[in-house]
C-alpha cells in the first residue's frame, strides 16, 4: 500500500473542502482511498475515518473538545511504535466525541503497525497473544464525577504530562456523553506512555452514562485491559484476553454497571478483576454482573503473573452478581489484600456478592483455600467482629449456571481462536418437547429444545423463549412433521436481540448457541423440519364468509389449528430477532409448512426482525389478519418469499428478499376469498432475483405475482437483477386489473435495476397473454410501466443495514446483498 502522511488538521480540511456547496469553488484535494494515512497531532474539526483506508497513529492523536471523530465499521487503525513521549495513542479529550460503531460482521480494529491484518480479517496473520506493548491504546475522558485525592474535581489521566493541553477528566455531569463505541477490538497495546505508566487497552476517565460502551475486545495489552477511573458509564459485552496486568480495573468510585464480561488469563496475567474504592470523600458503588473469569494454570516462570481471580482494595464498594470462576492454579485466590476497609464494607453491605460459582482448579478439594487474605483470614472476614461467611455462599460446581453469555463474542479473535477453551464449551443440555403446552413455560438459552412432532401452545398458556435460545425440529413428514404451533388465545413471547437472536432450525443442524452460521448446513438444505405457525382471532376473508377455519395442513378434529375472528387488535405475543431455517416439511394433506405462518393474527402482536432461510415452501405467509411486520428478510426459499392471502390488512415494512435457483416469487399476493375485503400495505421492499442457469428443479424466479382480486398499497419497492424473462405479473386475472384501475391496488416509487441484457423493461411487466401488467382488457387503461424507474442508482427499497445480525448478512458478499 501507499503511505500518505497527513496531519489531523489536513484531513479535516480535505473533508471540509469536499463538502463545500459552492459550485464555483475549486475542488478540494480528494480524500485518498486504499491508502495508509498517517495521522498526528490534534483533531480540531469533525472528521470521518473510512474502512477504505488504514489509519496510522503517529504519536498521541487527540480529538479536541468540540470535535467529533467518526470511524466507520470495518476500519483498521494501527499505532506506530514508540515509548514515553513517542508512544502512539488515540485520546478523546473532555467535550470531544468518538463515534466508533463497528458491527459483528465489520468490527473496528485498533492494533499495531507491526500487525499485517487488513480490513475484513479477524485474526492477525503474524502476531499472537504474546505480542504486547507494541503501541499505546485508546483513552476516553469525560466530565462525570470521580473520587479524587484531596476532593479535587478533575485531574490528569495517568501518564499525561502537566501542561499538555489535554488529558483532564472528571466533573459534575454524570450524564455526560463521549459518544458511542461498539464492536471494537484493541490489540497488542500497553506501551509506556509516560512517567512509567503503561497505557491500558481502553482507559475510561470520568466517562458519563450518556456514552455507549458495548462489545469491546482487548487482547494482549501489556497493562490492564479496560480501566474505569471514576465515572458513571455503563459497559456491556466485554472480553479481555491475555493482558499483562488486570483484565478489568475499577478505581475512584466508578459507579456504573458492567454486564456480560469474560476474562481469559494467560501466564503473565495478574488479576481478572482489580477493584479499588474512592480516593476522596465522594463515594460510589459499581455493579458487576454476569462475569466469567478463566484463570490460567500453565507452569510458573520468572515472567509469570499472579493469575488471581480478583483483588479488592482501598475500601472497594459495589455489587457483584452472577460471577463464574474457572480453573487456574491451586493457589489462585480472591483476596482483599489485607485491607480492613474492604472487610468493613463487606460486612456493612456496601460490598455485596451473590450467585458466585467456581469450577475449581485441578486438585483443589477445599475451595476455602482460594478465598483468603494475606494473613490467612477468610476473604472479607472482619478481624474485629469475626463476621464472614463469604466462602459458604460460593457454589463449587462442574455445571455452571451463572457467568457471561459467551455466545455474544462470536465476532471476536478470542472466539475465533478458541481461547475460551473448555469453559466456553460446557455441554448444553438438550430438552425434548412434545405435545401440548397447557401452562406457562420458559425456554432458556442454556438448553437446546428439540421439537418432537407438533408442539402446540394451548389457548391461555404463554411460552416465553429467552434471547439466544436454539430450538431444533425433529425429522418427519405428514403427521410426524415437527412444528411449533401457537394456537388462538395462546401467547408466544420470543424476543431475541441482534446480539442473541433466537434460532429455529433442524435437528440435523450442528449449530450451537452463539453461532450465526450453520457449521454443516447450507441454503440448499430445505424441508428438514416444519416451521412456526401463529394463529389469532383477527378477521380474515374466508370462502363462504365463515368466521374461522383450520390452517392448511391441520386435520379436522385435532383440537387446535383454527384461526380468524372479529378482534382486529388481538395479540398473540411478541416475536423479535428470530431466524427460522431449513423448514418446509410436508405437515399434512400435501401442504409444506411455511417458515412463519400467520393466520388471523391481530395488530396487538409484535412481529419484527424475522429471518427465514432455506424453507421448502414460502418464507412468511399472512392468512388474513391485521398484524404489522417489520424488518423481514427471506433467503433461498423454494416457493414465495412473502405471501399474502385472505384480505390481510396490515403493513409489511422494510423487507428484503434474496431468491436463488429454486425460488418462485419474491411476492405472491392474493385477494379476499369471501365478501369481506381489506387492503394491505407493502413499503420499503427490495427483491434480489436470481439469474443462475435454469435446470429441471429451477423455480419461476419472478419478482411478484398478483392474483385473485388482490387489493393493497405498494410503495418504495426496488427490483434487482434476475432472468431476462423475470416478471411482475397479474396471473391473467381480470379482478386484479380492475382493482388496479379502480385505485384499490396502487403502486408508487417502484425502481428496477434490470437483468443484464434487458433494454426495454416493459417486457418484464406482462401477464400470461402478453398484455402489459394490470392492463384492463375492457378499457385499455394502464400506465403502470411508466411509473417504474429504470435505474442503476436506487433511491428506494429496504434499509439492508438493519439485517447485520442475520446469516443472510454474513453471506452478503456472495449474494450481492
Amino acid at each position: 500500500m501507499k503511505k500518505l502522511f497527513l496531519s489531523a488538521a489536513v484531513i479535516a480540511s480535505m473533508i471540509l473542502a469536499s463538502c463545500s456547496s459552492d459550485d464555483d469553488a475549486p475542488a478540494g484535494p480528494e480524500v485518498p482511498v486504499g491508502e495508509d494515512i498517517i495521522v498526528s497531532g490534534t483533531i480540531e474539526e469533525d472528521q470521518t475515518w473510512t474502512k477504505d483506508n488504514v489509519y496510522i497513529l503517529d504519536g498521541k492523536v487527540v480529538v479536541d473538545g468540540g470535535a467529533t471523530l467518526t470511524i466507520d465499521a470495518g476500519t483498521v487503525i494501527k499505532g506506530s511504535e514508540g515509548q514515553q513521549t513517542q508512544a502512539s495513542a488515540l485520546i478523546v479529550d473532555r467535550d470531544a466525541t468518538l463515534n466508533a460503531n463497528g458491527t459483528a460482521q465489520e468490527p473496528i480494529i485498533f492494533t499495531t503497525i507491526l500487525d499485517e491484518i487488513v480490513s475484513g480479517e479477524t485474526v492477525s496473520p503474524n502476531l499472537t497473544v504474546n505480542d504486547r506493548g507494541l503501541w499505546g491504546g485508546v483513552i476516553v475522558l469525560g466530565n462525570a464525577p470521580s473520587s479524587f485525592e484531596g476532593d479535587a474535581t478533575e485531574e490528569l489521566i495517568e501518564g499525561i504530562p502537566a501542561n499538555s493541553g489535554f488529558g483532564l477528566y472528571g466533573g459534575n455531569d454524570p450524564g455526560d456523553s463521549s459518544g458511542s463505541i461498539r464492536y471494537i477490538s484493541i490489540r497488542h497495546g500497553g506501551a509506556n506512555i509516560g512517567e512509567g505508566n503503561e497505557i491500558n487497552g481502553l482507559t475510561l476517565g470520568g466517562v458519563g452514562s450518556g456514552t455507549t460502551i458495548d462489545h469491546i475486545e482487548v487482547i494482549a495489552n501489556l497493562d490492564d485491559g479496560v480501566e474505569f477511573f471514576g465515572g458513571t458509564v455503563n459497559a456491556s459485552n466485554l472480553v479481555v484476553w491475555g493482558v499483562g496486568d488486570d483484565a478489568i480495573d475499577i478505581d475512584q468510585a466508578y459507579s456504573g454497571t458492567i454486564t456480560n464480561a469474560a476474562v481469559v488469563m494467560n501466564n503473565v496475567s495478574d488479576h481478572g478483576l482489580e477493584i479499588d474504592g474512592p480516593e476522596g470523600s465522594t463515594t460510589g458503588m459499581y455493579t458487576l454482573e454476569n462475569i466469567t473469569i478463566f484463570s490460567d494454570d500453565s507452569e510458573t516462570n520468572a515472567n509469570s503473573g499472579n493469575r488471581e481471580y480478583a483483588q479488592f482494595r482501598s475500601s472497594a464498594m459495589g455489587n457483584n452478581n452472577n460471577i463464574l470462576l474457572v480453573g487456574g492454579l491451586p493457589d489462585s485466590d480472591f483476596t482483599l489484600q489485607d485491607n480492613q476497609g474492604v472487610a468493613d464494607n463487606y460486612n456493612s453491605g456496601e460490598l455485596t456478592f451473590s450467585n458466585i460459582e467456581i469450577v475449581p482448579p485441578a486438585g483443589v478439594s477445599d475451595i476455602a483455600t482460594l478465598f483468603t487474605d494475606a494473613s490467612g483470614q477468610t476473604t472479607f472476614q472482619d478481624d474485629a467482629v469475626g463476621q464472614g461467611g463469604f466462602v459458604d455462599a460460593i457454589v463449587n460446581t462442574s455445571e455452571a449456571t451463572v457467568g457471561a453469555n459467551l455466545g455474544v463474542f462470536g465476532w471476536t479473535w478470542v472466539s475465533e481462536t478458541g481461547a475460551f477453551g473448555a469453559g466456553a464449551n460446557q455441554e448444553v443440555a438438550e430438552v425434548t418437547v412434545t405435545g401440548t403446552i397447557e401452562n406457562n413455560a420458559t425456554w432458556t438459552n442454556n438448553n437446546i429444545y428439540i421439537l418432537d412432532g407438533k408442539v402446540v401452545v394451548d389457548g391461555g398458556a404463554t411460552l416465553t423463549i429467552e434471547a439466544g435460545t436454539v430450538i431444533k425440529g425433529a425429522e418427519g413428514q405428514q403427521t410426524q412433521a415437527s412444528a411449533l404451533i401457537v394456537d388462538r388465545d395462546a401467547t408466544l413471547n420470543a424476543n431475541g436481540t441482534a446480539e442473541q437472536p433466537i434460532i429455529f432450525t433442524s435437528v440435523l443442524d450442528e449449530l450451537m448457541p452463539g453461532d450465526v452460521v450453520s457449521p454443516n448446513l447450507t441454503v440448499d438444505d430445505r424441508g428438514l423440519w416444519g416451521g412456526i405457525i401463529v394463529l389469532g382471532n383477527a378477521p380474515a376473508s374466508l370462502e363462504g364468509d365463515v368466521v374461522e377455519e383450520l390452517i392448511e395442513g391441520i386435520p379436522a378434529g385435532s383440537g387446535y389449528g383454527l384461526y380468524g375472528g372479529n378482534d382486529a387488535a388481538d395479540s398473540s405475543g411478541s416475536i423479535e430477532y428470530i431466524s427460522i431455517r431449513h423448514g418446509g416439511a410436508n405437515i399434512g394433506e400435501g401442504n409444506e409448512i411455511n417458515g412463519l405462518t400467520l393466520g388471523g393474527v391481530g395488530n396487538g402482536t409484535v412481529i419484527n426482525h424475522i429471518e427465514v432461510i432455506a424453507n421448502l415452501d414460502d418464507g412468511v405467509e399472512f392468512f388474513g389478519g391485521t398484524v404489522d411486520a417489520s424488518n423481514i428478510v427471506v433467503w433461498g426459499v423454494g416457493d414465495d418469499a412473502i405471501d399474502i392471502d385472505q384480505a390481510y390488512s396490515g403493513t409489511v415494512t422494510n423487507a428484503a428478499v434474496v431468491m436463488n435457483n429454486v425460488s418462485d416469487h419474491g411476492l405472491e399476493i392474493d385477494g379476499p376469498e369471501g365478501s369481506a375485503t381489506g387492503m394491505y400495505t407493502l413499503e420499503n421492499v427490495t427483491i434480489f432475483a436470481d439469474d443462475s442457469d435454469t435446470n429441471a428443479n429451477s423455480g419461476n424466479r419472478e419478482y411478484a405475482q398478483f392474483r385473485s382480486s388482490a387489493m393493497g398499497t405498494n410503495t418504495n419497492i426496488l427490483l434487482v437483477g434476475g432472468l431476462t424473462d423475470a416478471d411482475f405479473t397479474l396471473a391473467n386475472n381480470q379482478g386484479v386489473a380492475d382493482n388496479y384501475n379502480a385505485g384499490d391496488l396502487t403502486f408508487s416509487n417502484i425502481e428496477i435495476v434490470p437483468p443484464a441484457g434487458v433494454t426495454d423493461i416493459s417486457t418484464l411487466f406482462t401477464d400470461a397473454s402478453g398484455l402489459t401488467s394490470f392492463q384492463d382488457d375492457a378499457t385499455g387503461a394502464n400506465g403502470f410501466v411508466s411509473v417504474v424507474a429504470d435505474t442503476a442508482a436506487a433511491t428506494v427499497g429496504a434499509d439492508l443495514g438493519v439485517f447485520g445480525w442475520t446469516w443472510v448478512s454474513e453471506a452478503a458478499s456472495a449474494l450481492g446483498f
